[in-house]
């Protein structure tokens, strides 16, 4: 009883929760996208051609330019949209890079004067290629992600291919695919959102003197859909959160996390590539972008711990954390959640581990039934006498015939021999009284003639009735 009344305070125990509510929209906002956002790095190595004169700008070696994006996963499977400024080869991506560089090799030997003419003029009239003449820049494309191992913060780096892609000056979008499985990924909205929306802008600023590192957290940006505007046929919108290099490519979320737009020009004007075009793509490869196992479970944890139910919070972040232990936000928010009265044992778990004592005490307190059962046996087979072989009998009922008892033989044989002697008193008794009387000698003591006998018996007769 002692132990069944232990386990069920242990079910019914549970200390106070502590409220949480999100800060601002934004707060859930950037926790739901967060999971689901990555660090782009596109290394480009080539040579500057010009077309008009055949000069090879690069030297023998060529030039080696890197670049900073961010993108979104956008299917569990490995599937990852970004910018496509940002992986293209042509002049407004990667050739464009190359450029840059051969204008900045001019501008060295002073064979520029105005480095903008000198951009616009390569634009017009040069060619990025690689090693070899006609062939495209060599492209590497790395996807990192933050993670978590063992408590320590670590980057995961894959390479990805190019899947699909709209040029930039059209939509601007590129799919990109890592061998990567059961990723947080971020939903798409699947309607237009009304100028005036609460956005939020998420990615991995960088600069010059400040490479991005991804195992540091995205930053987050708030501002509103301030229009819609079009490129040819692809739809934009215009939004006021501030961004800044290296955040291109990156997503423009609602106050639910659900994807709105990706990151394209970070001018004065910035613009969000509308999820339309996105979802273009994917259906052409068909590809399905909807949420996995693993963000539906995440999206109900943040919903149980904004909703004050630590617990629930807790169950569920478990959930993640089975099938993607390195998933860091869902670290972070279960310590959070645990901080705030959420129980790390959750009652299904403590009622399997209840069992298991409670059955575990019930088989212990058997096999002392068991041993002291034995014990009882042995000490009674002990007992009995033993006889001359030194083999102790065994009591009835456990195998053998009972064994006569000695002592109650010798009281029947006593008790036989006492009736024998009483039937023999009494037999003598009948036989004494059923003698003859002896006839006396003639002459001697109780002689008598018969008629005075007759004579006596006669007046005895006669006094008894009087």
């Amino acid at each position: 009883m002692r132990v069944v009344g232990l386990c069920a305070a242990a079910l019914l125990v549970a200390p106070p929760a502590l409220a949480a509510q999100p800060a601002s929209p934004e707060e859930l906002a950037a926790a739901l996208a967060r999971p689901g956002v990555v660090a782009v790095t596109v290394d480009w190595h080539g040579w500057v051609r010009d077309k008009l004169t055949g000069e090879v700008f690069g030297g023998t070696a060529g030039y080696e330019v890197r670049t900073h994006c961010t993108g979104v996963v956008v299917a569990p499977d490995g599937y990852v949209a970004t910018a496509s400024r940002c992986v293209h080869t042509g002049p407004a991506g990667g050739a464009g890079l190359l450029f840059d560089a051969a204008v900045a090799d001019l501008a060295k030997v002073g064979r520029i004067g105005d480095p903008a003419k000198a951009r616009q003029a390569f634009a017009d009239r040069a060619v990025a290629e690689g090693a070899n003449p006609g062939r495209p820049v060599d492209r590497r494309i790395a996807v990192e992600r933050s993670e978590r191992d063992g408590g320590e913060r670590r980057t995961d780096s894959a390479p990805a291919t190019v899947v699909d892609l709209v040029a930039p000056d059209d939509g601007d979008v590129a799919v990109l695919r890592i061998p990567r499985q059961n990723l947080p990924s971020i939903e798409l909205r699947p309607d237009a959102p009304p100028v005036g929306t609460p956005v939020l802008a998420i990615g991995y600023p960088v600069s010059d003197t400040d490479p991005v590192d991804p195992g540091l957290e995205p930053s987050s940006r708030d501002g509103r859909v301030s229009g819609h505007r079009t490129r040819g046929t692809r739809p934009f919108y215009e939004v006021s959160a501030t961004a800044d290099n290296g955040m291109t490519g990156g997503p423009v979320v609602d106050s639910q996390g659900r994807l709105v737009g990706i990151l394209s020009s970070l001018g004065d004007t910035r613009f969000a590539s509308a999820t339309t075009t996105l979802a273009e793509l994917l259906r052409g490869k068909g590809i399905t972008a909807e949420p996995g196992p693993l963000d539906r479970d995440y999206r109900a944890a943040l919903d149980r711990y904004y909703a004050n139910d630590f617990d629930g919070a807790v169950e569920y972040l478990d959930a993640v954390l089975a099938a993607t232990p390195s998933h860091e936000q869902a670290i972070a928010y279960r310590e959070l959640a645990i901080g705030k009265g959420g129980d790390p044992d959750p009652l299904p778990d403590r009622l399997v581990r209840c069992s298991a004592f409670l059955g575990a005490a019930a088989v212990l307190v058997l096999l002392v039934a068991i041993a002291l059962l034995v014990r009882d046996r042995k000490r009674r087979v002990s007992t009995m006498d033993t006889p001359p072989l030194g083999i102790p009998l065994l009591p009835a009922g456990l195998g053998a015939e009972p064994q006569p008892d000695r002592e109650g033989d010798t009281d029947q044989a006593e008790r036989r021999e006492a009736v024998q002697d009483e039937d023999a008193h009494q037999h003598a008794d009948d036989d004494t009284a059923r003698v003859e009387p002896r006839t006396p000698d003639p002459g001697g003591p109780g002689a008598a003639d018969p008629d005075q006998r007759d004579d006596a018996d006669q007046a005895a007769e006669h006094e008894r009735l009087q």
